[in-house]
Order: C-alpha cells, then sequence, then structure tokens
C-alpha cells in the first residue's frame, strides 16, 4: 500500500468523508488530501503582530537617532 501523506501537516492518517462524496480528509488537521495551504504576503501583512512589530521598530529607531543628535 502507498503511503499518501498530507501536504499540509504531513500525516498519514486518513479517513474517508461521506459530507465530500468519500474524499479523503486528514484525521490530525482536517484538510482534504491534495489540498496545500498557502500563504500569502498580502494576508500575513494586515496581522496585527505585523503592525506591532512594525511599531517598535520605529520607536527603537527613533530613539537611536535621537540619541546621536543629541551626542
Amino acid at each position: 500500500m502507498i503511503a499518501n501523506k498530507c501536504l499540509v501537516c504531513g500525516s498519514s492518517n486518513f479517513r474517508a468523508d461521506r459530507a465530500l462524496s468519500g474524499r479523503l480528509v486528514c484525521t490530525s488537521c482536517g484538510n482534504p488530501y491534495g489540498v496545500r495551504k498557502t500563504r500569502s504576503i498580502k494576508s500575513n501583512s494586515f496581522s496585527p503582530f505585523f503592525y506591532r512589530n512594525k511599531i517598535w521598530l520605529f520607536i527603537s529607531l527613533v530613539i537611536v537617532v535621537s540619541i546621536l543628535v543629541i551626542i
């Protein structure tokens, strides 16, 4: 038997889902077999963590520049 692996989590545990016409579904992550989740750069750039890191970078840059100007 060929051991298929999930493209998302790498698990080889599948079950046939009757709601999806018998399509194989990974038991670990719940994604249908053969479907790969791709993350777009656009959706990640609007996350709150992205803005939080950007704000800290800006604040630290302003502090360093102000220290250099004073000295």
